[in-house]
């Protein structure tokens, strides 16, 4: 852990560590919007179910294919949704089968971003620190 701390100090003066930074801005960045612009898995229309097999939700009073994706009925949205994870307030939409992977690579991505912003903050804190006292000195 230190090892990488050090490496991390020694990066942030350097042109990989603001490139790493704005790709992690970036990638927060894209995947905030994906999971907001991305269908769920919501099926806005009845689908004919072949061989009788379906799932059929009474509060929507709609018949959804069963498929090794179930649905789940939404209260929030009032719509069932393929492998709903759970409704998301942040986002004001559910978070399904199609947009759960960039849903849960926001967080990471956004986390990351803020330890290297810690770190850069640190390093400048650090060197102003330096700076001063060399000052003083003199």
């Amino acid at each position: 852990m230190t090892f990488v701390l050090v490496l991390v100090f020694l990066m942030v003066k350097s042109i990989v560590f603001k490139i790493l930074t704005l790709l992690l801005y970036l990638g927060s960045f894209s995947t905030a919007v994906l999971t907001f612009l991305i269908n769920p898995g919501i099926t806005f229309k009845e689908k004919p179910c072949p061989n009788g097999k379906a799932y059929y939700c009474q509060t929507c009073k709609f018949t959804y294919p069963k498929n090794d994706k179930p649905y789940t009925h939404c209260y929030s949205c009032n719509i069932c949704c393929a492998d709903m994870d759970h409704h998301c307030g942040v986002f004001g939409k559910c978070i399904g089968y199609k947009n759960k992977i960039l849903f849960y690579a926001f967080p990471v991505c956004s986390m990351f971003l803020l330890v290297m912003s810690l770190v850069s903050i640190f390093y400048h804190f650090m060197g102003e620190k330096k700076k001063n006292q060399n000052d003083t000195k003199l």
